[in-house]
C-alpha cells in the first residue's frame, strides 16, 4: 500500500514544526523515503530518541511553547536550515490558515491541507454551518459566543439558549482542540463564570476565546473517521476509531475500529466525513468527530451527531496505520507533493483490531495535576504487535512549558480481547519512575474494567474513579511486602541502610523517610545484592547500571526479583541520587513504589502537632505554572470548596480550593507570577 503512485518528485530536507513523539514520527517517515529532516533542540546534544532520526538539528536558546507557536520564527528556522518543505504534526501551527499560507509564500512546501481547507474548520461555529449545508446530523447548538468583548450580551444569548435546551450544557473553544476550553455546565449559577475560564484557557492556548455552546449529551461516545484527501478530489474513508476513555476531556485510550457500531451507523459517518471533506475541497489526511448517543442499541441504526474536524494528524494516528497497513505520514508528504492515491484505496477494510495508550506524566489523585519534575527511568518493552512513540529520552525531564503526554503505547491483534491483553502485559511491565503518571489507570482500563468487554461512555472515567481508586488500594496492599523488600535492596545497594521502615506503601504517593547513609553512595557497580526486610521477604538484584551523570545529579536503573507468592516477581528499580537526597523507585507489575531518601537532620523534628499545625496555616500550588487568576483578598472569610486562585500549566487551568473554612490573612502572589509545586500563595489567619 506505501508505493509509489507516479513520478511526483517528493521533497528533500524536511523541517519539522514541532517536538516530542510527534517529531520522532514524522522523522521516522521521512527518513524511510530517504528525506532529510531537521528540528529544534535547546540542548547542547540532541534528546536521545531523535539523534537517530533527525539529521539535523538547529540549537535555539530555549523550547518554548511561544517559540513553536511563532509562525515567522517557524519559517526562519526551515529557511536557514535549507528546508524545502514544513511538517507542523500536531498542536501548536498544525492548524493555522495563517502558517500554511506564509509556509507556501515563502516557497516551501505545506505538508498539510490548504489554508482554505484549514480555515473553513478552524472555527467549530462554521464549521457546524457548512457541516448543516453538507448534510451532516448536527446537535444543537449556539455558535461565536464571545464573552470578554461583549458579556452582557454573552449573558443574554446563553441564558436563552439554556431556557431552550435545558441543561447540561457543554461549553468550548471555537478555536482548537483537545480538550482546552471546554467546560459542562450543570445550572445557570455556574453559566458565567464557567464560559469564562473556557474563553481565558481557549486565548491561552489557541489565540482566540470565542466559543460554542451545545446541548450536552448525557451518554454520549466519541466516534472519529479518519479520512484521507488528495488534490484531484478524490476523498477516502480509512476506518473509524473510538475515543470515548477521556478525562478532562481528553482521550487516553483510542481503538480502531469503533466497537459495537452498527454497520449501517458506521456506513452513514463514513459518508458524512466524506461528504464534508469534499465540499470544503480538502485535501491531505484530516479526522471528522462525532458523538454518538450510547444509550442507542448497535442493533439498530444510532443517531450520532457532528463534532468537529481536525485538520491535520491526530494523536491517536496509529491505531488506524495498524489495521489498515497505511503510513499515514507517507501519504500526507507524498499528497503534499501532487501524488495522488490509487482508486484500491476505496476497498481498503480493516484487519485485527489495535489499541493506543496515551502516558501522561500526571497525579490521577490529584484530579490528574500535571507532574512535572525528573524521570530517573524509562524503559519500554518490545514484544510481537506492539509499538512505541515515545519523547522521553532513558532518563530525562518532563518540563511545565509543554503538555504532560510523554509518550504512547500502541498494541495490535488479530481480535480486540487480545490486543487489550498485550496493552495490559505491556503496561506491566514498563517503567517510568517519575513522581506521578497514569499506569496504574490505563492498567486497570485496559485489564479490568467494564471497558474490556463493552463500548463506554465518555463519562465512564469519571463514573468510574472510586471503583478505580478501590483496586489500586488493594493491588497495592497486596504487593505492599514485596516492595518494601526491594526498596530495602535497592536502599541497600546504593549505600544508604533505614533507620526505620515505611509504615505502608499503599496511597500511591512517596513515602518520606529519614535515612543514615552508611558509605559513600554508588559505589563500584554490583552484579548482585539483597538486604534483609522486616518482611521477611527476599529480594535480589541482578544488574545495574550508571545510566546518567552530572556535577550533581546520578542516576542508577536495573532489574531485580523477588521471591512472593510462592514464584519469582521481576522488577525494574531506579535511584537517583541529587547531593545528598535518593530516590528511589520500584515497578512492581505496574504499580511504582517510591521512597525519598535524605540526610539524617542535626535539627530535631518537630512534634506531629505542631507540623500539622504549621502546614494548616499555609495554602500551596498543587502545580507548578503561572497565575492566572486571583479569586479571594485579604481578610476574606471563605467556606470550604471556595476558589482562591486559578494556576495555568502546561497549556491547562488549575482551579485551587480551599479545603476549609476560615479567614485569609494574606495573598502572597500575584497574577503572572511563576509558582513552584508546593510554595506557598496564601495564608489562613491563625
Amino acid at each position: 500500500m506505501n508505493s509509489r503512485q507516479n513520478n511526483t518528485e517528493l521533497c528533500k530536507r524536511l523541517f519539522i514544526a514541532n517536538r516530542g513523539e510527534i517529531a520522532r514520527r514524522i522523522a521516522l517517515t521521512a527518513q524511510r523515503l530517504g528525506i532529510e529532516t531537521v528540528a529544534l533542540t535547546d540542548r547542547v546534544t540532541p534528546p536521545a530518541y531523535l539523534a537517530d532520526v533527525i539529521t539535523h538539528f538547529h540549537q535555539v536558546p530555549e523550547e518554548t511553547t511561544a517559540l513553536y507557536l511563532n509562525a515567522a520564527e517557524m519559517i526562519k528556522f526551515a529557511k536557514l536550515c535549507e528546508c524545502d518543505a514544513v511538517h507542523p504534526g500536531f498542536g501548536f501551527l498544525s492548524e493555522n490558515a495563517e502558517f500554511a499560507d506564509a509556509v507556501t509564500h515563502a516557497g516551501l512546501i505545506w505538508v498539510g491541507p490548504t489554508a482554505s481547507g484549514i480555515r473553513a474548520m478552524a472555527s467549530k461555529a462554521a464549521a457546524r454551518t457548512l457541516a448543516i449545508k453538507a448534510k451532516v446530523p448536527c446537535i444543537e447548538g449556539l455558535d461565536g459566543i464571545d464573552v470578554d468583548h461583549d458579556p452582557e450580551l454573552a449573558v443574554t444569548q446563553l441564558r436563552k439558549f439554556a431556557k431552550t435546551t435545558g441543561f447540561p450544557l457543554l461549553i468550548k473553544a471555537a478555536f482548537g482542540g483537545g480538550g482546552k476550553g471546554m467546560r459542562i455546565v450543570h445550572d445557570e449559577a455556574a453559566l458565567l463564570e464557567q464560559s469564562h475560564r473556557a474563553a481565558s484557557e481557549a486565548k491561552s492556548s489557541f489565540g482566540n476565546g470565542l466559543l460554542v455552546v451545545e446541548r450536552y449529551l448525557e451518554s454520549p461516545r466519541h466516534v472519529e473517521v479518519q479520512i484521507l484527501a488528495d488534490k484531484s478530489g478524490q476523498v477516502f474513508a480509512i476506518g473509524d476509531r473510538d475515543c470515548s476513555l477521556q478525562r478532562r476531556h481528553q482521550k487516553i485510550i483510542e481503538e480502531a475500529p469503533a466497537p459495537g457500531l452498527n454497520e449501517t451507523t458506521r456506513t452513514a459517518m463514513h459518508t458524512a466525513a466524506i461528504g464534508l471533506a469534499k465540499s470544503v475541497g480538502y485535501d491531505s489526511a484530516g479526522t471528522v468527530e462525532f458523538l454518538v448517543d450510547g444509550n442507542a442499541p448497535a442493533t439498530s441504526p444510532q443517531p450520532f451527531y457532528f463534532l468537529e474536524m481536525n485538520t491535520r494528524l491526530q494523536v491517536e494516528h496509529p491505531v488506524s496505520e495498524e489495521v489498515f497497513g497505511l503510513d499515514l505520514v507517507e501519504w500526507q508528504l507524498r499528497i503534499a507533493c501532487g501524488d495522488t492515491m490509487p482508486p484500491s484505496f476505496v476497498k481498503l477494510a480493516p484487519r485485527g483490531h489495535s489499541v493506543e495508550a496515551r502516558i501522561y506524566a500526571e497525579d490521577v489523585h490529584k484530579n490528574f495535576f500535571p507532574a512535572p519534575g525528573p524521570v530517573s527511568a524509562f524503559i519500554t518493552p518490545n514484544s510481537p504487535g506492539i509499538r512505541w512513540e515515545t519523547g522521553l529520552d532513558t532518563v530525562d525531564e518532563v518540563t511545565t512549558r509543554f503538555d504532560p503526554m510523554v509518550a504512547k503505547l500502541v498494541a495490535t491483534a488479530e481480535s480486540r480481547e487480545v490486543a487489550l491483553a498485550r496493552l495490559t502485559q505491556t503496561l506491566k511491565a514498563m517503567f517510568l519512575a517519575n513522581t506521578a503518571n497514569n499506569i496504574s489507570l490505563l492498567t486497570w482500563l485496559a485489564g479490568i474494567s467494564k471497558f474490556r468487554h463493552k463500548p463506554v461512555s465518555t463519562h465512564f472515567i469519571a463514573d468510574n474513579m472510586a471503583e478505580f481508586l478501590s483496586w489500586e488500594k488493594s493491588e497495592r496492599v497486596r504487593l505492599e511486602p514485596a516492595a518494601t523488600a526491594a526498596l530495602d535492596a535497592v536502599a541497600f545497594s546504593t549505600g544508604a541502610t533505614a533507620q526505620r521502615m515505611p509504615s505502608h506503601l499503599s496511597d500511591g504517593r512517596s513515602d518520606s523517610l529519614t535515612m543514615q547513609l552508611t558509605r559513600a553512595a554508588f559505589g563500584s557497580r554490583l552484579l548482585a545484592a539483597s538486604a534483609p526486610s522486616d518482611h521477611k521477604v527476599p529480594a535480589h538484584l541482578h544488574h545495574e547500571k550508571i545510566s546518567a551523570q552530572d556535577g550533581t545529579t546520578t542516576t542508577r536503573m536495573g532489574l531485580g526479583s523477588v521471591r512472593f507468592e510462592g514464584h519469582q516477581l521481576p522488577f525494574h528499580f531506579a535511584a537517583r541520587r541529587c547531593g545528598g537526597d535518593r530516590s528511589l523507585f520500584v515497578n512492581l507489575s505496574g504499580q511504582n513504589f517510591i521512597r525519598e531518601i535524605a540526610k539524617i537532620s542535626l535539627v530535631a523534628p518537630a512534634s506531629k502537632g505542631s507540623a500539622k499545625q504549621a502546614t494548616s496555616l499555609q495554602v500551596s500550588a498543587p502545580v507548578p505554572g503561572k497565575i492566572v487568576a486571583i479569586k479571594v483578598t485579604a481578610g476574606a472569610e471563605v467556606e470550604e470548596g471556595t476558589p482562591v486562585l486559578v494556576i495555568e500549566s502546561m497549556k491547562m487551568e488549575f482551579e485551587v480550593k480551599s479545603q476549609r473554612h476560615g479567614r485569609i490573612e494574606s495573598v502572597d502572589v500575584t497574577v503572572g507570577e511563576q509558582v513552584s509545586a508546593g510554595q506557598t500563595v496564601a495564608r489562613w489567619s491563625p
